[in-house]
């Protein structure tokens, strides 16, 4: 495995002289994240399609992680290898510690050093240092929120009450998360800015039936079987444990059911006695982290998402994209995802009941399946196509700068 240093860079380009920077009309767009840009979570795609798709000739990206994690196999390794792109790794235990210091002064230097356009920043650390940045004129500040705020504490809530309007706008790819900020942190409607997430509509696409047959071999499912898929990080708020409930009770009714669960996570040990405990063994594959999830989605029937908080789910969008179903909770960004009884089913979240009988219903309904999965597929292509995601930051980036 290689390990990214702190401080390191990857694919840097030289740093152009003052003539050349003055002739450089591209924009200089330094990104900051908490987590490992390489890692296969939702917001770390996020920024991989973002930084990969913005084109070349208009961009120069730098990239920083506060964190010094780097990932195994392949999964985002394109990164490294794009001209006008850098990768750099600043780990930050606390904003508060020595750690956090030392990433401000440098992020400071670096800003004044490379006069960035846009700063940009997802995550609580990489927020609060984006706040607190120097304000440089002819920069524009942007807080990327991915989530509903689940991990702030009501101390941190409070905080960022005071450091939103540090932003020129506060950007989230479902408007569940801006009416929650509203809410519990008084974000100003008008520095809000919903650009929803985009999937890869040419990669993540139905399967004929001959691959869908041959997916399921792989993984030693039958052809029958009726086969309920979740993708997610194994963590509380993913509730795996209503899921396994759920899933239990269906399957008295439903025994040719089967369970995927991909992704792995703190929570892997409690899932696996929680499997034994229910006697799922056999009905139960668990197939840990997975970088092929295009290859296993379609062996599915359907999506199952249970979390008890949720941002815009890229599970959703590339099960969705792929012609399947989804039965998710009520929260979040699967509101405006997922439609009730026409691209899946909604259910209330922390119900394992509720979930069980949505389950047993939808492996019972061949046809209601069928149906949802081609208007699921029909809703990607016309409102989450990845590159329409793509030119809305081109766009807001251009406006803010006065550029358009």
């Amino acid at each position: 495995m290689t390990r990214m240093p702190p401080s390191s860079a990857f694919a840097i380009p030289a740093e152009p002289t003052a003539t050349a920077r003055v002739a450089d009309r591209r924009i200089r767009l330094l990104l900051v994240t908490d987590t490992p840009v390489l890692a296969p979570g939702g917001s770390e795609r996020f920024l991989q399609n973002l930084a990969t798709r913005l084109p070349a000739d208009a961009y120069r990206i730098t990239l920083v992680q506060l964190h010094e994690q780097d990932m195994p196999g392949n999964h985002g390794r394109h990164l490294l290898t794009q001209p006008h792109l850098r990768m750099m790794s600043l780990p930050v235990h606390a904003v508060y510690d020595r750690s956090g210091l030392r990433a401000y002064r440098e992020l400071s230097s670096m800003l004044r050093r490379e006069r960035f356009d846009v700063v940009q920043s997802q995550h609580e650390k990489a927020d609060v240092l984006n706040a607190l940045l120097p304000r440089l004129p002819g920069t524009v500040y942007i807080s990327n929120r991915r989530d509903m705020g689940f991990k702030k504490s009501p101390k941190l809530q409070h905080a960022f009450r005071w450091l939103n309007p540090r932003f020129d706008t506060v950007v989230a790819p479902a408007r569940q998360i801006l009416s929650g900020l509203a809410q519990c942190e008084r974000l100003d409607p008008l520095r809000m800015t919903w650009i929803p997430n985009g999937v890869d509509t040419r990669h993540y696409a139905p399967a004929p039936l001959q691959r869908r047959l041959d997916a399921r071999a792989v993984l030693g499912l039958d052809a029958d079987a009726i086969v309920f898929g979740c993708v997610a990080r194994i963590t509380p708020v993913k509730r795996h444990v209503d899921l396994l409930e759920a899933f239990a009770s269906m399957r008295r009714h439903v025994p040719q059911a089967r369970l995927l669960l991909v992704g792995d996570g703190p929570g892997l040990p409690e899932i696996q006695a929680k499997i034994a405990e229910l006697g799922l063994g056999e009905e139960v594959l668990l197939l840990s982290f997975r970088d092929d999830v295009a290859d296993l989605l379609p062996a599915m029937d359907a999506l199952v998402l249970c979390s008890s908080s949720e941002g815009m789910s890229n599970a959703i969008l590339e099960a969705m994209a792929c012609g399947l179903p989804v039965v998710a909770t009520a929260v979040g960004g699967n509101l405006h995802l997922v439609q009730h009884e026409q691209t899946g089913l909604l259910v209330p979240p922390l119900d394992p009941i509720s979930l069980a009988a949505s389950l047993q219903w939808l492996a019972q309904s061949p046809h209601a399946r069928r149906r949802m999965g081609l208007a699921a597929r029909s809703r990607i292509e016309r409102e989450f196509s990845l590159d329409s995601m793509v030119l809305a930051f081109d766009r807001l980036y251009h406006r803010l700068l006065g550029r358009e």
